[in-house]
């Protein structure tokens, strides 16, 4: 028989979300790092929130205790002064804009990169903020879904039952066409170029989240790499339910990545379409600058 559950394996219980898997850190970043969202298989909760802080407002002192899973996510800057322009990475290219003045550029510049099924994420404020945040995250193999609203796949995780025993349905990978069709439209070398221009900009949001060293590129190149290593799976996929959540059977599927978990529901052959435009990306953040 035929049942329908929840669409997460492993994990805490799913969140309210304002709308997920984000731009795929920049364009795959926004578009997986969306799935690499509106998939994401749990959140993580170790990074501060994304206070949005208007300029003449006290920074909000940072606490030694991570927030708590329910409040929103936004990131603060350390202080309320303004930082001045900082010089584009790309030559010849116009002056970045202060990172707390970037919304109307960023928004602007990312409408001509991401494909129209991704555009919904350009609504919030502090987007540089938010995807120095999801790039963070993503470098470790999680999936942030609260930082940039984005749909969910449709319906819910169908799963087969047969002798006492629980297998993902095929019928389920049906369900991550649209977020595979979303990252096939992603412009790999146009998201680099982009990455280019802001990333002054980007990794001085990523030096506010104190991660002790290390760059959004690297975390980004990190976070591609564990995707490009997740199994090709074939056949079945047995899984057990020892609470309200699904997990995988085998303890070696379930001990994986975020990242790479979401990989083995989307299927074979969304996993290859979503596996090469990683690569691409991947390819082109590691040669570009």
């Amino acid at each position: 028989m035929q049942a329908e559950g929840s669409d997460r394996i492993g994990g805490p219980p799913p969140r309210k979300r304002p709308l997920l898997f984000a731009v795929l850190a920049i364009g795959v970043i926004a578009a997986l790092v969306w799935a690499v969202r509106s998939l994401m298989i749990s959140t993580d909760t170790r990074l501060p929130p994304i206070a949005v802080q208007t300029v003449g407002q006290q920074a909000p002192v940072p606490s030694a205790t991570p927030a708590p899973a329910e409040q929103s996510a936004s990131v603060a800057p350390p202080q309320a002064t303004q930082v001045p322009p900082v010089e584009s990475a790309t030559p010849d290219a116009p002056p970045l804009p202060a990172l707390e003045s970037s919304d109307d550029e960023v928004r602007a510049s990312l409408s001509d990169v991401l494909p129209p099924a991704a555009q919904s994420a350009l609504a919030p404020t502090e987007l540089l903020r938010r995807i120095a945040v999801m790039a963070d995250s993503f470098g470790r193999g999680k999936l942030l879904r609260d930082r940039l609203p984005m749909p969910a796949p449709t319906g819910k995780m169908q799963v087969t039952e047969r002798d006492d025993r629980i297998f993902l349905a095929p019928e389920n990978f049906s369900r991550y066409n649209a977020l595979t069709d979303m990252v096939a439209g992603v412009d790999a070398d146009a998201t680099a170029r982009w990455f280019g221009r802001y990333e002054p900009l980007l990794q001085q949001a990523w030096g506010e989240l104190g991660t002790n060293g290390g760059s959004v590129r690297g975390a980004l190149i990190a976070g591609l790499d564990l995707l490009l290593a997740a199994p090709d799976l074939e056949g079945e996929i047995e899984l057990v339910q020892p609470a309200v959540f699904y997990k995988y059977a085998d303890p070696e599927l379930e001990s994986l990545a975020d990242v790479q978990k979401l990989l083995i529901r989307v299927g074979p052959g969304n996993r290859t379409v979503i596996k090469e435009r990683a690569r691409r990306l991947r390819d082109a953040l590691a040669n570009a600058r």
